[in-house]
């Protein structure tokens, strides 16, 4: 069969004859769903292969649905197309019910103060006083999972020298965050706002920082938080890198040779040496002499020696200087025995005002005429019932949440941490029927009132089990009796992670030296050499 090269105009935009015409455009008439013959070739199309002149059908990208006709000729058809799609977006609702999930009972009272002074949907007379003085002798320490098993402290001399840290670094808002008493998760989020704009990377960013620990370590990995997330472990990985560069520095180390690397790093201070040692050789200080790792990095013992200084001016727990003993918290759950095994689970609201809407002012709303006063009374209408409806949602997750982790963890309140089970967030997502999410936000900030003291909810999750003669027991159950072990050695000739392991082998634990060491960094315990003391 022959081709032509036609005229593109003349045939998508003929001005007589039958074809595709647009009124006023080129002077043709309404354009009705007819058919215009444009030869192939205007649009690039490939010959048809020899054999089979002028079968089949195209689609041409961003035009118009296409055949080919007869002769190769195409014809062109015009027709609406409608399609469906869906496409999430968070209502204000939605998102201040998000931010209500995520806060402590302080921040929550705070909140709900301002919107009671700010609404005048609800009467001035609704806040009171807590019926219960908050009076300091009232306050109860902050405890956090480290803070449990914390023995020594990093000031000490046979550890780390933080009063020689090197402070220049440290900005004017870091100082200020400490002088206003604001928490780490405060200060971290504020810093991940100024500094992310996309949703899913503060989404991430704030996973991660949840999962922070009072002393500024990161307790989870980077492959756990993808599949919590359903995010690529690669975008991941960049937002830990982000939040890694935060103040305090060092916050977010997944260990304790991260955690000087990045301080000695933003520092300045990072040599080659420096960088081996403290990745290569951190380790080798529980079972070898400083002679032998200085022999074996090339290094007279002087040289060595030096290093260690430099190392001791980093600060192993980053965020020791947030959450002193002194900062209260409000203990939202309260759990009570009542005796055979069983524990009563209640919240304390003492701290929030009755919210009810003002009957006035609702009325006022149905029957006011003016458009814009209207409009404003419907949307404060509106604001009141959406705080009054995200509290009582986060009452009654939060109760559900801390029944469940009661009833899961009922051996740890009858006999101590020795009985602590391994329990995930998965685990009571699933069992109280409630996103895994929000298990994360509920867990974060809130705390919990039991017979053997007051714990954040989230100390209780854990993953890591490991089988004793007559049970599984967790990783904080491991990291209690390695604090205990290193507290009652001798001083003069401290445990090394081998024999620590060997020490809970007996017991009936078996972990391996190397999880001994990877606990004993989390818990700020330093290495055997640094221990000993003459």
């Amino acid at each position: 069969m022959g081709w032509r090269r036609p005229c593109v105009l003349g045939r998508l935009f003929p001005t007589g004859g039958r074809g595709c015409h647009a009124t006023g455009l080129f002077g043709g008439k309404p354009a009705y769903a007819s058919a215009g013959v444009v030869s192939a070739a205007a649009f690039g199309a490939l010959r048809p292969r020899r054999g089979a002149p002028g079968r089949g059908a195209g689609r041409i990208p961003g035009r118009a649905p296409v055949r080919l006709g007869r002769g190769g000729r195409v014809n062109i058809d015009q027709r609406p197309d409608l399609s469906l799609q869906q496409h999430l977006h968070l209502t204000t609702e939605l998102k201040q019910g998000i931010a209500i999930l995520r806060m402590s009972a302080l921040e929550l009272s705070e909140f709900a103060r301002k919107c009671v002074e700010e609404n005048p949907f609800f009467d001035d007379d609704d806040w009171v006083e807590p019926r219960h003085p908050l009076t300091p002798d009232r306050y109860v320490p902050d405890v956090s999972a480290d803070a449990l098993f914390e023995k020594r402290g990093h000031g000490s001399p046979e550890t780390f020298d933080a009063e020689r840290s090197d402070m220049s670094q440290r900005s004017f808002s870091f100082d200020r965050y400490l002088a206003e008493g604001d928490t780490l998760d405060e200060f971290l989020l504020d810093q991940l706002r100024m500094q992310v704009d996309s949703p899913r990377a503060k989404d991430i960013g704030e996973y991660l920082i949840g999962n922070i620990d009072g002393s500024g370590y990161l307790r989870t990995s980077v492959d756990q938080v993808a599949v919590a997330l359903g995010a690529p472990e690669r975008e991941v990985a960049r937002v830990l890198e982000l939040v890694q560069q935060f103040e305090p520095t060092g916050v977010g180390a997944r260990n304790l040779a991260e955690c000087l690397e990045l301080q000695l790093r933003r520092s300045g201070k990072l040599t080659p040496t420096l960088e081996r040692l403290v990745k290569s050789h951190l380790a080798e200080f529980e079972t070898r002499t400083p002679a032998s790792i200085a022999r074996d990095m090339g290094l007279s013992l002087a040289e060595l020696n030096e290093a260690l200084d430099v190392i001791r001016t980093c600060n192993p727990r980053p965020a020791s200087q947030f959450g002193s003993p002194s900062r209260p918290i409000w203990p939202e759950v309260v759990v009570e025995s009542c005796g055979n095994g069983e524990y009563e689970v209640s919240l304390q609201d003492f701290y929030l005002p009755h919210l009810k809407i003002n009957p006035t002012y609702r009325a006022m709303a149905s029957n006011v005429k003016e458009r814009d006063a209207e409009t404003y009374l419907k949307e404060k209408l509106k604001e009141a019932e959406s705080l009054i409806d995200g509290i009582n949602f986060r009452h009654a997750t939060l109760h559900k949440i801390a029944c469940c982790i009661v009833e899961m963890q009922v051996e740890f309140f009858e006999k101590g941490y020795d009985c602590l089970r391994p329990l995930t967030m998965v685990q009571v997502a699933e069992a109280t029927g409630v996103s895994e999410s929000t298990v994360s936000r509920i867990a974060s900030g809130n705390y919990m009132q039991t017979p053997r003291g007051v714990f954040e909810l989230r100390f209780f999750f854990h993953s890591s089990a490991y089988r004793a003669a007559d049970r599984v027991v967790s990783s904080i159950s491991v990291k209690h009796r390695i604090s205990e072990l290193v507290e009652k050695e001798d001083p003069s000739n401290p445990l090394s992670d081998q024999a620590l392991s060997e020490a809970l082998a007996r017991e009936g634990v078996s972990v391996s030296r190397r999880t001994v060491n990877k606990y004993r960094e989390e818990l700020g315990i330093p290495a055997r050499a640094a221990r000993r003391r003459s």
